[in-house]
């Protein structure tokens, strides 16, 4: 309990501390609505559904709901506000990590200078996007595949003591099992669905190591162009809208089963 509560507090801390740095560092008194706009939405939606999240309905109908998804959404979520607002082309509402911290890079390169394509926002895209595929690869393989990676499957020690198998193999007596065609009936995965999944991903790579590059926009906006902006805003309200549909789904379906 103590390690739930404090992952939770921590993604709320760490929330916190970054709408405060977003507003300071990416909004100004006289411009940059767009970056008021998209910090004050998604905090609004982040406060919804963590509210959300802890209504007795909702407990009732999906027990495993609570504060620590929240506080994942809720961090994730200004990860996708933050990035989005760093393609701005507007220098002014998007300042370099450099000038943040202190470096004055405030004045536009020269056409003999080399642009810089590796920014912040781009390292930790590119980081969440490995550990995502590493998640997905290992969420979408069958539980007796994971097992039998781990050494742990049962299967293992049903092998070992020569007894029938839960596929119906057999040994066969001098100790060689014969290899069950488990897609007889039907494929384990939708193989489609599985390249279509690719071809987003290698879209999404692609996008991320060039920074949203267009070769025919001028030399000062190169690096930064809105439809990246709109595409990662909106992928952070999609976000929440799919993680709320998650938590009144058992309430909207009651004759479908969630578990």
């Amino acid at each position: 309990f103590t390690a739930l509560l404090s992952a939770t507090a921590v993604n709320y801390l760490l929330s916190l501390v970054a709408i405060v740095l977003f507003y300071v560092y990416y909004t100004h008194p006289e411009g940059c609505s767009e970056n008021k706009t998209f910090i004050s939405v998604n905090m609004l939606l982040c406060i919804g559904a963590s509210v959300m999240s802890i209504l007795p309905k909702i407990q009732e109908s999906q027990p495993r709901s609570g504060l620590l998804q929240s506080s994942v959404i809720t961090i994730y979520t200004m990860y996708l506000t933050w990035s989005a607002m760093t393609n701005e082309p507007d220098r002014r509402c998007n300042p370099s990590l450099l000038s943040i911290i202190g470096y004055n890079s405030t004045t536009t390169p020269t056409q003999g200078q080399v642009v810089q394509w590796w920014d912040a926002q781009g390292i930790v895209g590119l980081v969440l996007f490995l550990l995502c595929v590493l998640y997905s690869s290992i969420r979408t393989s069958n539980n007796s595949q994971v097992n039998k990676l781990m050494l742990t499957s049962d299967e293992s020690t049903l092998i070992e003591d020569g007894m029938p198998r839960n596929d119906g193999s057999l040994d066969d007596g001098d100790g060689v099992h014969r290899a069950i065609d488990n897609e007889r009936d039907g494929v384990t995965y939708s193989y489609s669905f599985f390249h279509f999944m690719l071809f987003l991903a290698s879209l999404y790579i692609m996008m991320t190591l060039t920074n949203w590059y267009s070769p025919d926009s001028s030399y000062e906006t190169m690096t930064s162009k809105w439809p990246s902006v709109w595409v990662k805003i909106s992928s952070s309200w999609i976000g929440i809208v799919l993680y709320v549909w998650t938590l009144v789904a058992p309430l909207v379906l009651t004759n479908r089963d969630f578990d």
